[in-house]
């Protein structure tokens, strides 16, 4: 399965790969929530940020997608379950203005810029206050954030190219570099879990950059063709199979990772 947020119809959409994993028979995509709809009484708000929550076992036994809207909610789709189902929070007041979400070893982080702070939700607990994830010592400004992402360590990416590495709560040194790598639009980012490489896509550029988590520039993509990746979008990457799939606003590529 596919899933594609798109914030400026409101919805959250689904798709199929075929059997082999290489196109997408049907491109309708299926609706699985959508900006305005009622869900368990509860109406979905305009959408923020998503990530697929897989299964925790004794606490969350089948695998799903969590949504956030911007008006704090949290939604779940489970596609072997019709519908959505909506998540109540046992301190919805914990979250201020929160924009970005992410899954690892069974918990649930939250990056709010209200709080400044990442908030982290114990597997199956979001009836419990989350633990802020931060140390005390560390100044952290998620205002503006574009993109983060987990690999144990917590990375965050900035409109401006920038992106900070943080380990247990405190501050990493981490910078990218490389002449080649200017990075004029950064829109996405992705790190790998199995191997030691980030990549960051640039929309300028149109073209997606390799590093190793010490910064060094590796390799980058660009695609055969010009102006397929116009209007880059956002970035999946798949490391158990070594694939990297590129969203751009009206095409879906798979190519194999660079670096």
């Amino acid at each position: 399965d596919i899933y594609v947020l798109d914030g400026g119809r409101g919805l959250v959409e689904r798709y199929r790969l075929d059997a082999n994993q290489e196109f997408v028979p049907d491109p309708t995509g299926q609706t699985v929530l959508a900006e305005g709809a009622a869900v368990d009484g509860v109406t979905v708000g305009p959408l923020a940020d998503m990530a697929w929550q897989p299964a925790v076992p004794g606490f969350q036994d089948r695998p799903g997608l969590l949504v956030l809207d911007r008006n704090n909610n949290f939604f779940r789709y489970d596609p072997r379950v019709e519908g959505a189902s909506y998540i109540e929070l046992g301190d919805p007041t914990a979250l201020q203005f929160p924009n970005q979400i992410e899954t690892y070893s069974g918990r649930t982080y939250v990056a709010d810029a209200g709080v400044q702070q990442i908030l982290r939700y114990e597997p199956g607990q979001f009836n419990l206050t989350p633990t802020p994830w931060f140390a005390e010592q560390t100044a952290a400004n998620l205002t503006g954030l574009q993109r983060m992402a987990i690999d144990g360590d917590i990375w965050l990416l900035y409109p401006t190219g920038i992106v900070l590495r943080y380990n247990q709560g405190e501050s990493v040194p981490f910078s990218v570099k490389g002449s080649v790598a200017r990075i004029d639009d950064p829109i996405d980012m992705a790190v790998g879990q199995q191997t030691d490489i980030l990549y960051i896509a640039d929309a300028a550029g149109e073209r997606i950059f390799a590093f190793d988590k010490n910064g060094d520039y590796l390799a980058q993509y660009i695609a055969p063709e010009p102006g397929q990746l116009v209007n880059l979008r956002g970035l999946y990457l798949d490391d158990v199979a070594g694939r990297l799939f590129i969203l751009t606003q009206s095409s879906l590529f798979q190519v194999p990772p660079p670096g």
